[in-house]
């Protein structure tokens, strides 16, 4: 049987049986290709989902007893002397990322080696060079494609051994690519590039004693920004700089001292022979310049450095906050979006608590988490305009999707289990009435992560109206009646917070909730906001839909999402003294 590991065609060999390594392989537009083949999918490991929780245990514990080892390399190399809380909010979602993407994919190649059906699969040629990431940003946007992954199962199959390959020069992209976006940025982008200049350059010139509270990321509106500086007694300082990373020409001498040792079983020794050829070469090859260049371009001296979303892929920001830290600014990271306090794993989330002094939730609190502060959400008070229902409007239907390859250890759908879910979608759109369907429209997730969303609804019922445009979900929402949410993302916040008529349904199965959570949305469930199943909300968008405000208005439905949005979405009129008081007693 021949193996065949991405969707890369170039690499299938289609005259023998093949075994898909997953069904990230299997392209829809690309159906024509591979339904008609002799073929199966080889099985994912995580749809065991309770082995999916104690590997989540087992990885976090593998990061926390490396990564102190990683930041000692890290100081050798540089000649620096850098506390492990620098490196950790430096290199450490790089790390922790890599850790599990690179144990997921072991997994897959160990099982179907320790099978012994496999005779041979097709490798390429691969220039280590061209696929070390350039950042964190450039590696996790690789990482939803083929090509990188490629390389990566490519490494796994010639240090196992286990499998017989080949090496075969096919049409490879020059770099990893990533080609997945679907909807338009608007077209006022340059504009306001052009304005974030020129405030970036005004900004430098205020003195450090009127920036002791820097905003970075923040996810609030321009106007609620400036309000919050004003009450803190500075000068209104709405954009922080960005600082762009140069890619470096690979240092193989250097790379060669990121050398671990202590490894306790094969992976661990696989994985760590492997970081110095994977390490993005920010944290290498391009450190120093780094490091010059944002302290260069921030404000010094801060006493406190506030953000929402900057760990993940603002290098510039991490790079700074990190020094600034270690000379004793407080570091208070809030929630930005959805699954946080819900989902029973979220590795972001553990991260941004484990760097953070405090911690900004939307209103839940964790005994196991001291840092966590239950808090108004400024970004949900301030983010969406006003957003009224439209009783003759349609019902938006809020598509959302998955990464194919796994790319963060978290309690949704995992690579292939989005299949899944696009059924229990199905499923639902299967079971509203004809009368629901003529006013329904789903509203695409942007980034399609090449599952070809917009080609298989077409397929499944050519009468639903998919929509890809450039309207924003808000736009769409004053034209609507009744949403209809699919997962326990942001959106579904955003609109209960809004008290606005939303149904949702999910698997709990796929979408698992940490106890402390499972209260509230049991609320939501009686309420009939909340369906675990896709024909219970459908039943329930097909009684309420003539008139949802009678619905939605009632004691029940009320009293439920009042105490689910002050546990989870939380808003206030008078948050930005509430934020003042915190943000000046630090």
């Amino acid at each position: 049987m021949f193996l065949v590991t991405t969707a890369n065609q170039s690499f299938w060999k289609t005259d023998e049986k093949i075994l898909f390594l997953g069904e990230w392989c299997k392209l829809y537009k690309y159906k024509y290709a591979w339904s008609e083949l002799d073929c199966e999918v080889h099985p994912y490991h995580w749809d065991d989902r309770e082995r999916f929780r104690k590997d989540y245990i087992y990885l976090n514990n593998l990061y926390e007893r490396y990564l102190p080892l990683l930041s000692q390399l890290m100081n050798q190399i540089h000649g620096v002397d850098h506390s492990c809380r620098y490196w950790r909010m430096i290199v450490g979602p790089w790390f922790y990322y890599f850790i599990g993407i690179f144990f997921d994919r072991y997994l897959s190649i160990e099982s179907v080696g320790n099978k012994g059906e496999v005779t041979n699969v097709w490798l390429p040629p691969f220039e280590p060079e061209k696929y070390i990431p350039k950042n964190f940003s450039t590696f996790r946007d690789w990482n939803f494609g083929d090509d990188y992954n490629h390389y990566l199962f490519k490494q796994i199959i010639e240090a196992l051994g286990k499998i017989p390959s080949e090496i075969k020069t096919k049409h490879l992209s020059s770099y990893p690519q990533r080609e997945f976006f679907k909807r338009k940025p608007s077209s006022s982008g340059r504009g306001k590039d052009l304005v974030r200049k020129i405030l970036v350059a005004t900004g430098r010139l205020i003195p450090s004693k009127f920036n002791k509270v820097v905003f970075v990321n923040s996810f609030l509106n321009s106007k609620d920004l400036i309000r919050l500086q004003w009450e803190l007694g500075q000068l209104p300082f709405p954009c922080t700089p960005i600082v762009i990373s140069e890619h470096k020409p690979i240092n193989w001498e250097l790379r060669k001292r990121i050398v671990f040792s202590g490894e306790e079983n094969a992976f661990e020794k696989l994985l760590l022979n492997k970081i110095s050829q994977n390490i993005p070469s920010i944290y290498v090859e391009g450190y120093l310049e780094m490091s010059q260049k944002s302290l260069a371009a921030y404000p010094k001296h801060p006493q406190v450095i506030f953000t929402a979303a900057a760990l993940f892929g603002n290098e510039g920001c991490t790079f700074w906050a990190a020094n600034e830290i270690e000379r004793g600014a407080k570091l208070v990271i809030s929630q930005h979006g959805g699954h946080y306090g819900n989902s029973l794993l979220s590795a972001n989330e553990s991260h941004e608590v484990s760097v953070c002094d405090l911690h900004f939730s939307w209103g839940w609190d964790d005994t196991n988490q001291p840092k966590t502060l239950a808090m108004p959400s400024g970004q949900l008070a301030g983010l969406m305009p006003k957003i009224k229902p439209n009783p003759s409007g349609k019902i938006l239907w809020l598509g959302f999707t998955f990464p194919r390859y796994t790319c963060q250890l978290l309690s949704v759908p995992l690579s292939g289990q989005t299949v899944k879910f696009f059924k229990e979608q199905e499923r639902f759109l299967n079971a509203v009435l004809p009368e629901v369907l003529e006013i329904l429209v789903r509203r695409e997730f942007p980034i399609d992560f090449g599952w070809n969303e917009e080609l298989r609804w077409g397929d499944i019922n050519p009468d639903l109206k998919v929509y890809c445009g450039s309207k924003t979900m808000y736009e769409q929402l004053n034209q609507s009646r009744l949403c209809v949410g699919t997962s326990t993302s942001t959106p579904d916040l955003e609109t209960l917070s809004r008290n606005f008529p939303t149904i949702t349904f999910f698997n709990p199965k796929l979408f698992e909730l940490r106890k402390s959570a499972k209260p509230y949305f049991d609320d939501l469930r009686r309420a009939g906001i909340y369906h675990p199943t896709p024909e219970s909300a459908a039943a329930k968008v097909n009684e309420v839909y003539k008139d949802p405000l009678s619905w939605w208005n009632s004691r029940e439905v009320q009293d439920a999402r009042e105490r689910f949005v002050y546990r989870f979405a939380r808003t206030s009129a008078t948050w930005i003294s509430e934020w003042k008081e915190v943000l000046s007693s630090i």
